[in-house]
């Protein structure tokens, strides 16, 4: 096999450091798709990539290549992943799926627990006005959209701001932000170094939603104001888990200076190298692949040589 097999890890680390480059430079729906699939592509490269450096260890074992009739002299001439490789490998990748199952486990969870609370609110789905004097407000996904606004934040905002608040937790809902984040959450527990991903994906969905707010209200001002006056009225507050919050989801000094700057351009140069990313991680463990077919190949007919 070649060095491509490792590929997957670099690419990984690759997506991990220049996640906030994506966020900062890209539109943010162009960020979050960008950011969606790189890191599907990188986990699931990165965990058959793992397969095939573990099955190497396998095929190695006597039993296995008297099996499959090669030669296992010939196997370990020409295959440069050492057998300490292989086992290594062998343990991450069940170490991975073990963090994948659970991680499931953990969205399932949190799926029915918001499904719960949504089924709690009377009415069609909706915008729901709790009486509840800490300010909060937040989009709740699935299959009966909810928009959940305090009380407290209706009383702390004037009539426009409150129009920015309901537009950005409508932006949510409609764009099915929750989805992207999940998606990201279940790459990052199969592959680690992908968890500032999953940060700078938080920071890029609320742009995108505060971006949506302003283009429908056509006054990025308005938005930035209401960000910032949820935030300090509700700061300490908490939303329930899984939900997007308002004003304690990203960043949000960086989303008020977004929001008070021009709207970002597309750069499709960065795009660009972000597509580049998700074919080679989809190419590399493919590659690899093959490389190890030719190899068995080669090894049975080494093997049907020397009898």
């Amino acid at each position: 096999m070649t060095v491509s097999v490792y590929l997957p890890l670099v690419l990984g680390i690759v997506l991990a450091l220049g996640a906030p480059v994506l966020v900062r430079t890209l539109p943010p729906p162009v960020a979050v798709w960008s950011l969606t699939c790189a890191a599907v592509a990188s986990a699931v490269a990165w965990t058959v990539s793992l397969g095939i450096i573990a099955s190497t260890g396998v095929e190695r074992t006597s039993f296995v290549a008297h099996l499959v009739n090669y030669s296992e002299t010939y196997w370990r001439h020409v295959d440069p992943v050492a057998v300490p490789s292989a086992i290594a490998a062998g343990f991450v990748f069940l170490v991975c799926v073990g963090l994948f199952g659970r991680a499931v486990v953990q969205e399932l969870a949190s799926a029915r627990g918001i499904r719960r609370m949504a089924d709690g609110f009377r009415g069609p789905s909706g915008v729901v006005f709790v009486d509840d004097e800490t300010p909060h407000a937040y989009a709740v996904g699935g299959r009966r959209p909810r928009i959940v606004v305090s009380s407290g934040l209706m009383r702390s905002l004037g009539a426009g701001e409150r129009r920015a608040v309901l537009a950005h937790e409508a932006a949510h809902l409609r764009r099915r932000h929750h989805v992207h984040l999940r998606v990201l959450r279940l790459a990052a527990a199969v592959h680690p170094v992908l968890r500032p991903a999953v940060r700078a994906g938080v920071l890029a969905v609320e742009r995108w939603a505060d971006e949506e707010a302003a283009r429908s209200l056509g006054d990025r001002t308005l938005v930035a104001r209401s960000l910032l006056r949820a935030a300090l009225a509700g700061n300490g507050a908490s939303a329930p888990a899984g939900v997007l919050a308002h004003s304690t989801s990203g960043d949000v000094s960086r989303r008020v200076a977004a929001l008070l700057a021009a709207p970002p351009r597309p750069r499709w140069s960065v795009a660009a190298v972000s597509a580049i990313m998700v074919v080679a991680a989809i190419l590399s463990p493919v590659y690899s692949a093959d490389h190890l077919d030719t190899l068995l190949s080669a090894g049975s007919t080494a093997s049907a040589s020397q009898s």
